[in-house]
């Protein structure tokens, strides 16, 4: 996990020397006026609850150009920091040790950003503070994952996890997880409410387009304890740090 973090910060670093651009003097500075903005952004971010991919994000600021509010809608995965892979492999494949369910999220939400820092030219770098709230939709499905059993008939199954715990099936032998959509038809709707701040730098490219790497922080309260592992009290509180990585667009 360190040497993911370490390239990210690399690639961090990489953009912004990218993004630099020298202005050009062709004219004399006009003065700067209140503007009614409009703009987009669609990105993917990885957290401290989730693998390298740990959801997608979009995000519709509008207002003036220093500050402005934003309406936006994320989809991520959110794991239990006590979860870890089974040392046992079949062909490759692997599952998580105990795991009874997994739990995804969905987060509309209402917030508000500030520019913090910005060149005095048009275009280049500018640092962005975000904070926002809003729903929290939790989903948990039962973790599924493909067995091969005897019951007096030699077989293999795709059963929830938990099912090879109670006696349901003999001689179980789990050969690795199933499919992230099975027993998607089972899934239970936790509600919730969640906080999220963070900070972007925006890096303007050609025609109003815009790359943004975001470094933030949320927290999540659900209505009830979701259980993931089996064995381990549930939780109604998560709290996750993230990275993002977004493209945009800005539009007057």
């Amino acid at each position: 996990m360190r040497q993911i973090w370490v390239i990210i910060l690399f690639m961090c670093c990489s953009l912004a020397v990218m993004g630099q651009r020298k202005s050009a003097p062709t004219q004399a500075p006009t003065p700067t006026k209140t503007t009614q903005t409009s703009s987009w952004s669609l990105g993917i971010s990885t957290s401290t609850n989730s693998g390298i991919l740990g959801g997608i994000q979009f995000r519709k600021p509008w207002g003036i150009k220093e500050n402005k509010n934003f309406i936006g809608l994320e989809a991520a995965v959110l794991n239990d920091y006590r979860e870890f892979d089974s040392p046992y492999t079949y062909n490759g494949r692997t599952h998580v040790e105990g795991k009874l369910n997994q739990l995804f999220v969905v987060r509309p939400s209402y917030g508000r950003q500030w520019t913090l820092l910005q060149k005095s030219t048009e275009g280049g770098q500018k640092l962005l503070g975000m904070i926002s709230t809003g729903p929290s939709i939790g989903i948990q499905k039962p973790y599924y994952v493909e067995i091969s059993y005897d019951n007096g008939l030699q077989g293999t199954a795709e059963v929830p996890l938990a099912k090879t715990l109670d006696n349901s099936y003999k001689k179980v032998f789990i050969m690795g997880e199933s499919s992230l959509w099975k027993g998607l038809n089972e899934s239970q709707i936790i509600p919730g409410w969640h906080v999220k701040t963070a900070v972007n730098m925006e890096i303007e490219t050609l025609k109003q387009n815009n790359i943004g790497i975001e470094i933030g922080f949320i927290v999540d309260y659900f209505t009830k304890p979701v259980e993931i592992l089996n064995l381990m009290s549930g939780r109604q509180v998560y709290t996750t740090a993230y990275i993002s990585f977004s493209m945009g667009k800005h539009t007057n």
